[in-house]
């Protein structure tokens, strides 16, 4: 299951893709993959485990080598969901998807899904939707391209049903703007 695409502005043989898995099993399948020639040939750049997958995966349109990916640790049963654990996270790639790094300042210790947002109107503006313990749940803004995050709303209703609606959008033209 692809979650989401980023194709680079300027270059599109040059793609990543988020593979989220299949929602009732473990699978190796699952983290960042990146094409340079098109989609003829793919490489894995980012991997958990086999339990958790990537959610959300949003590009600095201004600087293309900057691109954020949340990642979700989560199983389906016929009995029940399960949705976060120590796999979910938010990471940033410098060079264009090869490394990332995990990021946690400000964030909550334990997370379930993400949706994560770029400002393109000021890159430095970060936002990310987040399922966690109530208390910590909802709305985050970090203003230093994601070194550090400030909880802004814990409103119930955007993140009441997380497991299908966590996705967060920053407007294009205004930066003090997220859609959610």
């Amino acid at each position: 299951h692809i979650s989401e695409i980023a194709i680079h502005p300027s270059n599109p043989d040059i793609v990543l893709v988020g593979a989220q898995g299949p929602v009732h099993g473990p699978s190796a399948d699952r983290g960042v993959y990146k094409s340079i020639d098109g989609g003829a040939t793919w490489k894995k750049t980012l991997y958990v485990d086999e339990n958790t997958g990537v959610s959300s995966l949003n590009m600095d349109m201004t600087n293309p080598r900057i691109i954020y990916a949340a990642t979700w640790q989560h199983r389906r049963y016929p009995w029940k969901v399960e949705s976060g654990g120590p796999g979910s996270a938010i990471w940033k790639s410098t060079d264009g998807g090869d490394t990332w790094t995990k990021i946690i300042d400000g964030l909550p210790k334990e997370m379930g899904k993400i949706g994560v947002a770029v400002s393109r109107a000021n890159p430095n503006k970060v936002f990310a939707i987040i399922e966690a313990e109530k208390s910590k749940a909802g709305l985050y803004r970090s203003d230093d391209g994601g070194k550090k995050w400030n909880h802004m709303s814990s409103d119930n209703t955007i993140t009441a049903r997380s497991w299908y609606y966590m996705e967060v959008f920053a407007d294009p033209k205004n930066a003090d703007v997220v859609y959610v």
